[in-house]
């Protein structure tokens, strides 16, 4: 047997010390160093930490020091310049953007936050609503970095995590007291777009030395409304309107004695949105066209608030044959201001109008050992216990469901610089049954400065809670459409490919160049079923309505691109590209691109560290092409036909942004940007004839009806903000 390098002789006793020492705990790592500094250290991938360009997975870290130089109002806006990600495919209704992974849609990416899920189990947020789950994230002065996983981790993290994996990591209490606070304000140029205020505070350090510590966070984000582009009401408006987010938490630690601590974390966030211009979807008793009022209730108040209460509880202990690490998380989400619509009750029933109450709470219980096995492996293995419930008053009774996985992954070295990743996760759910994920994974340090890594791994989407309802699950279309849920449905599966090269020069240069390959199949559709065919229950009494079935497949393939160049002693240069292309199948036929996905995507960042003090970016983006109908072009009929061949596919773009930081003082840090420097004009219109012989005006860059297609983005708009740290 070859005798190990002294490379990875170093980096399993790193591991070991970890899991014996404490030197880091799973999913709260030491800050990122500088690139090229020092090697980047991640825990995502493998559930402990280890050097990125070693983990068994593509992933794309974003620093604190990164973030403080971006605008963003949630955790999307925060991703958008990530290759591989795509958040422009589609605007909520909120005006908040969805994260896409690889071509795959939202409901594929699993967000957690200290490697803790924070993706719920009830479709709490129905009808367009769930990007404004996006803006439940930690104020920026509470977070460590961002991990971005490219592709499949259901093996450690179970499901969801189909597209990929979005790991919030937060600061660690601080052995002294230290904080900041900040402020920022964005002003839009153009009068007809709204105000922008944020604030965030921070402040850590310990009660008692070396046993006790304590740390607060809070963050809030106030919005003005932008004018209506569609002022009759009736279609979808891709403008944001009146917003207030808000969010405060709290952290506890002890540590009783060597090799034990135990955590206490609280966290409350709500968020408000203005719907009395009805851009949200309509408003009970009230014709949105000409603000009369009505005696129909569409389902929808004048203002509606998401808010989630969430409190965990952790423990890790370092054991002499590792690192065991158990959290107990419960967290509530609930939608307020969703009413029960006239259509779904009989005339004159007293529960039209009145509050729909929806609601879901999810208890989960996460548990893990790592254990380091003599000095070529690095063990694993943990378990999951996940309660969900949920409530609609929309229903007839509340749901519940229950989902126990265990999971095994084991890291070993084959030989000096080759290391594999194998491993599997069981997952049992009361209702569809058992669920195996698998991954293999290869890490070969081809050459110095040179490493080549890929694999193949499985990952698994549990149908909603409400999917599994025997009867109505949900309703669209201004409580006109019912939607039936199916107690035979069993869980979205994928199998995954990619293969990677990465080289380090250092502070120089360096860069990546990733293939991926996805495919999906047991797609849950909601498009339609057979009664006979299907054994879909109340389906006869209700011959008009959805049904949730698995009938489509789907696949993406694509590249990704990443580089830096170091051009001078203080200049640097960064870029990333991704191609994708997709296709959905929709009952053994293709039909057309399965997600919203541009085909081409790039970014490119500039930054001038002008000195210790001075620092200036330029920052490019570019989105190409993306579909406006679902299917193929070719098979359009009527108005689609007539408005695709006015209009085609929604046109690409690109914006530039220009911004820079002045630090007067060591505690005070001064910034200022503009966003959308050339002023892009994205409210072009053109105009079609539709078959009724009127003139319909549309845009080019996205597409509104009952929902909104595309993006569009903020006119120039000036931002200054400033920063203390104490």
């Amino acid at each position: 047997m070859s005798k190990l390098s002294a490379h990875r002789r170093g980096r399993i006793r790193t591991t070991a010390a970890a899991a014996l020492a404490a030197c880091a705990a799973v999913a709260q790592a030491q800050p990122a160093p500088e690139t090229g500094a020092l090697p980047t250290l991640v825990v995502t991938a493998s559930g402990f930490e280890q050097e990125l360009r070693q983990a068994p997975a593509s992933i794309t870290v974003i620093t604190r020091e990164d973030l403080q130089t971006r605008q963003f109002r949630d955790l999307a806006e925060a991703l958008q310049d990530v290759e591989g990600v795509d958040v422009r495919g589609g605007t909520g209704k909120t005006g908040g953007l969805d994260i896409s992974i690889r071509g795959l849609p939202s409901e594929y990416t699993l967000v957690l936050i200290d490697g803790r899920r924070q993706n719920v189990a009830g479709d709490v947020t129905p009808n367009g609503f769930g990007a404004a789950l996006n803006s439940f994230m930690p104020p920026v002065a509470a977070i460590e970095r961002i991990e971005i996983i490219r592709g499949p981790m259901s093996t450690l993290y179970g499901s969801d995590a189909l597209g990929g994996v979005v790991n919030i990591i937060t600061r660690k209490v601080g052995r002294e007291w230290a904080g900041s606070a900040g402020v920022t304000v964005g002003v839009p140029e153009a009068g007809d777009e709204g105000l922008q205020r944020k604030a965030d505070i921070y402040l850590s350090g310990p009660l008692v030395a070396d046993t006790l510590g304590l740390q607060l966070r809070g963050n809030v984000y106030d919005r003005n409304a932008s004018e209506r582009i569609w002022s009759s009401g009736n279609a979808r408006d891709p403008r944001p309107g009146e917003s207030l987010q808000s969010s405060v938490g709290a952290k506890l630690t002890l540590t009783p004695g060597q090799g034990q601590d135990l955590w206490l974390d609280l966290d409350q966030a709500r968020t408000r949105y203005d719907n009395a211009d009805c851009r949200l979807g309509g408003v009970d008793y009230l014709n949105c066209a000409t603000g009369a009022a009505t005696t129909t209730a569409v389902g929808y108040r004048d203002e509606l608030r998401f808010n989630r209460d969430q409190v965990a509880l952790g423990h890790s202990s370092r054991l002499p044959f590792g690192l065991l690490e158990s959290s107990l998380t419960r967290s509530e989400t609930e939608t307020l201001g969703r009413t029960i619509p006239s259509a779904s009750r009989p005339a004159g029933s007293a529960e039209i109008g009145q509050d729909r109450g929806l609601e879901t709470t999810n208890l989960v219980l996460d548990s893990k050992l790592v254990s380091p096995l003599g000095e070529r492996h690095v063990l694993s293995t943990g378990l999951q216990w996940w309660k969900a419930e949920f409530h609609d008053s929309l229903l007839p009774e509340d749901h519940e469901q229950t989902m126990w996985a265990v999971f095994a992954e084991d890291e070993w070295q084959l030989a000096d610089g080759l290391t594999t990743t194998l491993g599997g996760r069981y997952n049992r759910h009361d209702a569809f049954g058992g669920e195996f994920s698998p991954r293999a994974y290869l890490v070969w340090d081809a050459a110095p400065g040179w490493t080549l890594k890929g694999g193949l791994s499985g990952g698994f989407k549990a149908p909603r809670l409400n999917q599994l309802i025997d009867g109505v699950s949900g309703i669209g279309g201004q409580g006109t459409v019912l939607a039936i849920g199916n107690p035979n449905l069993k869980p979205e599966v994928s199998r995954s490919a990619e293969l990677a090269a990465l080289y380090d020069g250092g502070k120089a240069w360096g860069g990546s160049v990733t293939l991926f390959r996805n495919k999906i199949k047991d797609r849950i559709s909601s498009s339609g079923g057979s009664c006979s065919v299907d054994w879909i229950s109340s389906c006869s009494a209700n011959p008009s309505a959805t049904y949730a079935i698995n009938i489509d497949e789907g696949k993406t393939w694509g590249v990704e691109l990443a580089g830096r160049l170091a051009l001078a002693e203080r200049w640097a240069l960064t870029a990333n590209y991704t191609w994708t292309d997709s296709e959905a199948i929709v009952n053994g036929v293709e039909s057309g691109k399965l997600s919203d996905t541009a085909e081409h995507v790039a970014n490119v960042q500039l930054r001038w560290n002008a000195s210790d003090r001075w620092s200036a970016w330029l920052r490019g983006e570019y989105r190409g092409d993306s579909r406006r109908f679902d299917g193929k072009t070719s098979a359009l009929a009527g108005n689609d036909a007539l408005e695709y061949a006015a209009l085609g596919d929604l046109k690409g773009y690109s914006l530039w942004h220009l911004g820079g930081s002045y630090q007067p003082t060591k505690t005070l840090t001064l910034s200022a940007s503009v966003h959308n420097l050339l002023d892009k004009d994205f409210d072009d219109f053109r105009a079609w004839t539709n078959t009724s012989g009127q003139e319909v005006l549309g845009s080019p860059y996205y597409k509104a009806t009952s929902s909104v297609r595309g993006t569009a983005p903020a006119g120039r708009t000036f931002w200054v903000g400033a920063n203390l740290t104490f």
